[in-house]
């Protein structure tokens, strides 16, 4: 019953995301325009550059330095609001002169619960699209779980485009990531990973002790490129991840008028894939250990369905996996994926067993 609520749910949101992106009609006004536009985002799929991601992708030699906006006292130790300069620079001139328009994206935001005592291991955990509100994902993902029964430090980081980072020119959160524009959102993926990659070298800065990332859908995905480019993490737990963003979208599309307008003027799904090849964990070998690679996904997700989770578990050598029931908004017996997580971590070793049976949520 949870899982059929949670996939009839997911279908009324799927379609208001298919008003949402596809109203404005088609994004080019001829195949000229089209392939001018594939033109650009060459910068971003170069063999080169997908061979060696970090081309695009690695953060400053120089990290950004940390300040606490406040920090206040709770239950196990400290909670904190973090923020540094972003270290990115617009990679096309083209979308330099945009985002400079933009405000609120070159301060990066990062929420931690520590200890006071050096924890077993750090999480660094992020949002789906659309939302990026701490309170509601303190719950989605268990925080008070992660950091009070296993004993984790946590942090949580906001993307650009959502919550705190929404542009004055959004109407909502996460309304310009990710979007059909193509180059935008290669850009704040490229954003996103620089700005993860230096949380992560603070984060194992502060405690060398091990390191993972969790995230959920959009953060499920981001998880799992982190996964593929990052050598510092020691597990990563993609929730209700789609393997291809493309791919992902390209479904949600089908059968539109303005999918099928785009296709007469010579865009594929080949080549929509190939434009984002550069953020697909698709396109990388994983870094984090097999043991250290965990699955998540919801029996009744109506949005990010089995055929988009399953290439990305078959890309990571069909890893651990588990499935609650459930939808992608309805997640109802989230609390389930939760436990799991504590399995899955006393099984790496990371927190003691002994610490699954503190308390009960």
């Amino acid at each position: 019953m949870a899982s059929w609520l949670g996939r009839h749910s997911d279908g009324v949101v799927r379609r208001m995301l298919r008003q949402l992106y596809l109203r404005g009609g088609v994004p080019y006004m001829s195949p000229a325009e089209l392939e001018r536009a594939f033109a650009m985002l060459r910068v971003y799929c170069d063999p080169e550059v997908l061979a060696d991601p970090d081309r695009l992708l690695a953060p400053p030699t120089r990290l950004p330095s940390l300040e606490a906006r406040w920090r206040r006292p709770t239950r196990g130790g400290m909670h904190s609001h973090l923020v540094f300069d972003s270290p990115y620079r617009p990679v096309h001139r083209l979308y330099a002169a945009e985002y400079r328009r933009y405000d609120r994206l070159d301060v990066a935001h990062l929420f931690a619960w520590t200890h006071a005592r050096p924890a077993p291991a750090s999480i660094l955990v992020t949002h789906g699209w659309g939302v990026g509100r701490k309170r509601i994902h303190e719950r989605e993902f268990g925080i008070p779980y992660l950091f009070r029964e296993l004993g984790l430090d946590v942090y949580y980081y906001v993307m650009p485009f959502h919550w705190l980072r929404r542009p004055s020119q959004a109407r909502f959160s996460g309304e310009l990531h990710p979007s059909p524009n193509l180059m935008r959102t290669n850009e704040a993926f490229i954003q996103k990973a620089q700005e993860l990659r230096v949380a992560l070298r603070w984060i194992k800065s502060r405690n060398p002790a091990p390191l993972g990332m969790m995230g959920s859908s959009l953060g499920g995905y981001t998880t799992a490129l982190l996964a593929s480019i990052e050598d510092s993490l020691d597990f990563a737990i993609p929730v209700l991840p789609p393997g291809s963003l493309a791919d992902l979208f390209w479904a949600q599309s089908s059968g539109d008028p303005v999918l099928q307008q785009v296709e007469k003027m010579g865009m594929t799904r080949d080549r929509f894939a190939q434009a984002w090849a550069l953020h697909s964990p698709l396109t990388h070998a994983p870094k984090v250990p097999w043991r250290g690679r965990f699955i998540i996904s919801a029996d009744g997700d109506g949005l990010v369905t089995p055929e988009h989770v399953d290439p990305l578990w078959q890309h990571w050598g069909r890893p651990r996996r588990y499935s609650f029931a459930g939808g992608h908004i309805l997640q109802v017996y989230r609390a389930d994926y939760h436990r799991e997580i504590g399995r899955f971590l006393a099984d790496l070793g990371v927190v003691a067993e002994d610490r699954l049976h503190r308390g009960r949520r």
